[in-house]
C-alpha cells in the first residue's frame, strides 16, 4: 500500500474503528501542578529521546546548538569526523553552563575561570593549574549522552539503553518516504520564542487541526480548512500523525517528482513523542521542538526547512523562503495567543474535565496516553 493511501478516513465518514467515540480533556491541574511538572521531567524527559532541532543548523566541524533535556544542559557539538556529539552543558570546575545560543567554535571555553575543552569535551586547559592535584583533574572530559540524526533532525537522550530513534521511528519514516526529508535544505531559519504556557498545551494545540479554520484566519485556515482534515494511523506508541488536504484554489505548485497524487494535495501533521513537531509539506517542513522552562513557561524552538527539489527548480529561492516563513509566522503568533489563553483558563483550577472532538483530536489523547505511560500522571 502506498504511504498516502493509509489516510481514508475523513470528517464525513464513520470513525476508525480504534477512536473513541467519546474523549475527555486532562483536567486543568495537570498543566498548572508544579509537582507533577517536575516529575515529567525526569520521567519523561530522562527516559526517552527529545527533539533539539536539525542536522543541517550545525553542519561543519565545530558548529554547535544548545538546548534543554528537560532541566538539564546540553551542548550539540559537530566533531572533526563529521559525527555529532552530546555534552553536559557545564563547566567541571564550578558548574558553570559553558555555551549559549547557536554558533561556531574551536574549542570550548569556560567563561568564568578559562578552562578550556577539546571540541569533544575533553579537558586540555586549566589555568593555574599547581592549585590542583593532578590526579583530580588529569583526564577529565564532559558527560556525553545518546546522539542520533535521522530525516534530518538531532535527538539526544540520558539513557544509552533506549530503542535507536531509526527503529522507534520506522513506521513514521515509511508513511513521510517519497519526501526526503533527510535533503530538506536548511536555510537557517530558525526562531526561538518563549511561551507562556505549560509544555503539554502546545503540543495539543500542533498535534490536531480542529482550530485551524476558528484560529488561522489571517495564515494557513483558508487554504486548508479544518473540513478537509483526514486521518490514518493511530496507535503507535513514539507519534502520531494526520494530514490536511489544500483547497483546490490553494493546491501549490509542485517540484518533487517522487510525490504521489495524494502527496501533491496534501501536508502532513506529526507529533514526535515527547517534544518534537513536524509538518511536512510538498515544498517545504515546519518544525518545532519544545524545551519545558517551569509549569507555565516553554521555550519554543522553531524553524522551516525546504524541499531541494523546490529550491533548484523555483526561480526565485529567496522570494520564496521569505513568503513562507512570513505566512508561518503569523500561524505561530496565532496558536500563541490561543495557547497562553488556554494557560490562562487552566489556572482556574478547576477538577472538571473537558471534551475532546471525535476524531480530529484522537491525537491529543494518544499523546497524553504516551505522557501517562511514562510519567504514571
Amino acid at each position: 500500500m502506498s504511504p498516502s493511501k493509509q489516510f481514508n478516513y475523513t470528517l464525513n465518514q464513520s470513525l476508525a474503528p480504534n477512536i473513541p467515540s467519546r474523549m475527555l480533556a486532562r483536567q486543568q491541574k495537570t498543566f498548572t501542578d508544579l509537582d507533577l511538572f517536575a516529575h515529567e521531567m525526569t520521567s519523561i524527559f530522562d527516559n526517552d529521546w527529545v527533539m533539539v532541532g536539525r542536522s543541517g543548523e550545525i553542519p561543519n566541524p565545530g558548529d554547535y546548538m544548545t538546548a534543554s533535556l528537560g532541566s538539564r544542559p546540553i551542548i550539540v557539538m559537530r566533531q572533526q569526523d563529521g559525527d555529532l556529539r552530546t555534552m553536559a552543558n557545564y563547566c567541571l570546575h564550578r558548574y558553570v553552563k559553558l555555551l549559549e545560543g547557536c554558533g561556531s567554535t574551536k574549542s570550548i571555553v569556560c567563561p568564568y575561570h578559562c578552562w578550556v575543552y577539546k571540541l569533544d569535551g575533553e579537558l586540555v586547559g586549566v589555568p593555574e593549574r599547581e592549585g590542583f592535584r593532578a590526579g583530580d583533574i588529569d583526564g577529565l572530559s564532559l558527560e556525553t549522552l545518546a546522539t542520533e540524526e535521522y530525516l534530518g533532525y538531532v535527538f539526544v537522550a540520558l539513557r544509552q539503553d533506549l530503542l535507536p530513534v531509526s527503529e522507534r521511528l520506522k513506521n513514521l519514516s515509511y508513511i513521510l518516504k517519497n519526501f526526503e526529508l533527510d535533503r530538506y535544505e536548511d536555510r537557517h531559519v530558525v526562531h526561538e520564542e518563549q511561551w507562556n504556557a505549560n509544555w503539554k498545551l502546545i503540543y495539543h494545540n500542533f498535534i490536531e487541526s480542529y482550530h485551524t479554520t476558528y484560529t488561522h484566519t489571517k495564515s494557513i485556515g483558508p487554504a486548508n480548512p479544518t473540513k478537509l482534515v483526514e486521518y490514518g494511523p493511530t496507535g503507535d506508541p513514539n507519534f502520531t500523525i494526520h494530514s490536511n488536504s489544500y483547497t483546490h484554489e490553494h493546491q501549490p505548485a509542485i517540484y518533487n517528482p517522487q510525490l504521489d497524487e495524494n502527496e501533491h494535495r496534501r501536508f502532513y501533521v506529526a507529533g514526535v513523542f515527547p517534544n518534537g513537531l513536524v509538518a511536512v509539506e510538498p515544498n517545504f517542513v515546519w518544525w518545532m521542538a519544545l524545551e519545558p522552562k517551569s509549569v507555565d513557561q516553554t521555550n519554543a524552538r522553531w524553524g522551516v526547512s525546504f524541499s531541494h527539489h523546490a529550491m533548484q527548480t523555483i526561480p526565485d529561492p529567496d522570494k520564496f523562503v521569505k513568503e513562507i516563513v512570513n505566512v508561518i509566522e503569523i500561524a505561530t503568533i496565532e496558536d500563541k495567543e490561543m495557547v497562553e489563553r488556554m494557560q490562562a483558563g487552566a489556572n482556574f483550577g478547576s477538577d472538571k474535565s473537558g471534551l475532546l472532538h471525535a476524531p480530529l483530536e484522537v491525537y491529543i489523547k494518544e499523546f497524553d496516553d504516551y505522557v501517562m505511560r511514562l510519567s504514571g500522571h
